[in-house]
């Protein structure tokens, strides 16, 4: 699961939820009282303040989302990076992929529409090895998208 998943099951449980990233860990507030955190640097550990925790609404479901957090791997909890690919200067020089077709054209970086803007490490590399797709990699520009 990745951080942003429980973080958006949590919210989904009550709006009196606050989630939070600190110092890499995930920390479950309610009505302001932290009552559970889990660690990002162990996997299996997440801890709960008995007191409090047992009193909030949803206690059991929270207790399943943070339980499912703690086992996933480290590396898997968090999105992976993604960028933009800049071909060229201006506002529509972009790469845009066709969800359906799978073809390339250049456009802005908005991501709508059926087409996608906004590429993995991973992704890319994949782009890199396609024939269809004339761009010269060493002249390409990477942008992290927000």
């Amino acid at each position: 699961m990745k951080y942003s998943e429980a973080e958006k099951r949590i919210k989904a449980l009550s709006s009196k939820y606050d989630i939070k990233m600190n110092d890499g860990d995930l920390t479950v507030n309610y009505k302001n009282t932290l009552v559970a955190w889990v660690k990002s640097d162990e996997r299996y550990l997440f801890f709960n303040d008995e007191d409090c925790f047992k009193k909030i609404p949803f206690s059991n479901k929270l207790y399943m989302i943070l339980s499912e957090l703690a086992i996933t791997p480290l590396g898997e909890r968090v999105e992976a990076k993604k960028y933009y690919v800049k071909i060229f200067d201006g506002g529509l020089g972009y790469l845009n992929i066709d969800i359906s077709t799978g073809n390339m054209m250049a456009d802005s970086a908005y991501e709508s529409g059926g087409y996608k803007t906004k590429f993995t490490d991973k992704e890319i590399e994949q782009l890199k090895q396609r024939d269809d797709i004339p761009l010269d990699w060493n002249k390409i520009h990477l942008e992290e998208a927000k």
